[in-house]
């Protein structure tokens, strides 16, 4: 669309004949029906006037306009500017849009690392024991050596009676944890303690460490694509 044109689609929508307008605006009749003719430009003033008739921001009508009647109208200081503006806020967002892509693919590019060297989840399992409940009073390691719960004067029946009820209680538990807590160690639980034994220690591959190794993946290829698509679209400004 020319500017011509669309200054008689504004006065249509006014329902205004070539005179009301121009008295409206404050110009000469002639003078209206050659910028409708597109025999003339406006004058920076006459245009701002014109947006103030009928409500309007530069946008509303040089948007619509087509390539060349845009150009003729980057005379005017207020269109000039207008498109000064248009050009920092593409500029300022490809920016952004740049830094973002930028810290999404070093992002996933750490999360990769940090995955693969298992960094925020240990890759080493450890296995403990507890052979049963430690009553208390008595020692921590009465189930790993029964016979220190023997008196130093029982005969043979009662070494027999006291290692055959120790025997009795053995409830074992297997434990595997993520964080080494020495060959034994201890913890109260309902009747008395439990005495764990470090049995076992083993390389796994925790799910954990795979998914942040799949997400960086994810956020690395994000970025990327972002850089491309900016690179594309750069084309058409």
């Amino acid at each position: 669309m020319k500017f011509g044109e669309k200054l008689k689609e504004l006065r249509g929508g006014k329902a205004w004949t070539q005179p009301e307008m121009a008295d409206a605006i404050g110009i000469e009749q002639s003078y209206l029906s050659k910028l409708e003719n597109d025999r003339s430009l406006p004058s920076n003033e006459i245009f701002v006037r014109i947006l103030e008739i009928f409500g309007l921001s530069i946008a509303d009508v040089v948007d619509d306009l087509d390539q060349r009647s845009q150009i003729q109208l980057r005379q005017l200081p207020d269109v000039a500017n207008y498109y000064h503006q248009q050009r920092q806020l593409i500029i300022g967002n490809r920016q952004r849009w740049l830094m973002g892509s930028a810290i999404l693919a070093a992002l996933g590019v750490a999360l990769i690392y940090a995955g693969s060297v298992h960094l925020f989840f240990t890759d080493v399992v450890y296995e403990y024991r507890s052979e049963g409940v430690v009553l208390e009073g008595e020692s921590k390691e009465i189930f790993h050596d029964p016979v220190k719960a023997v008196p130093r004067v029982a005969d043979h029946d009662e070494v027999v009676r006291i290692t055959d009820s120790i025997k009795a209680r053995v409830d074992e538990q297997y434990i595997l944890v993520n964080d080494y807590r020495g060959d034994i160690y201890n913890i109260e639980v309902e009747g008395g303690s439990r005495t764990y034994y470090l049995t076992n220690s083993r390389s796994t591959h925790p799910w954990q460490s795979k998914l942040v190794v799949f997400v960086g993946v994810l956020m690395t290829m994000f970025g990327v694509i972002g850089f491309l698509l900016e690179r594309k679209l750069s084309h058409y400004h």
